[in-house]
């Protein structure tokens, strides 16, 4: 179930990556996404559990999920396009790799 205290920690996880991903600090954010994923996974246990919470608290950690949502997108910003060089790159790893495979060394 997610509880308020495992938003906040959620939470504080989320800032933590956007500040990682702004630095390029791509060690620390994925040490950082593999806590955030345990959490979430613990969290998403009884989800019906959530529901039997008092509004306000609901109000509080829909804001909080918000906030969560917003970090994403700061860290997707930074992260996609290192992703997509990291792909590029080990494509034409894979590509060279083959050609040499085919053809041997030139």
């Amino acid at each position: 179930m997610l509880t308020p205290e495992a938003c906040r920690e959620l939470l504080a996880l989320y800032e933590s990556m956007a500040d990682a991903a702004v630095r390029n600090d791509w060690g620390r954010l994925a040490e950082l996404e593999a806590a955030s994923s345990t959490l979430r996974k613990a969290a998403a246990a009884d989800p019906a559990g959530t529901a039997q919470l008092p509004d306000a608290v609901q109000r509080e950690m829909a804001s909080m999920i918000e906030r969560m949502l917003e970090l994403d997108a700061t860290i997707r910003i930074h992260a996609e396009p290192c992703l997509e060089s990291t792909r590029k790159l080990l494509a034409g790893t894979i590509r060279n790799r083959n050609v040499r495979n085919t053809y041997g060394s030139v």
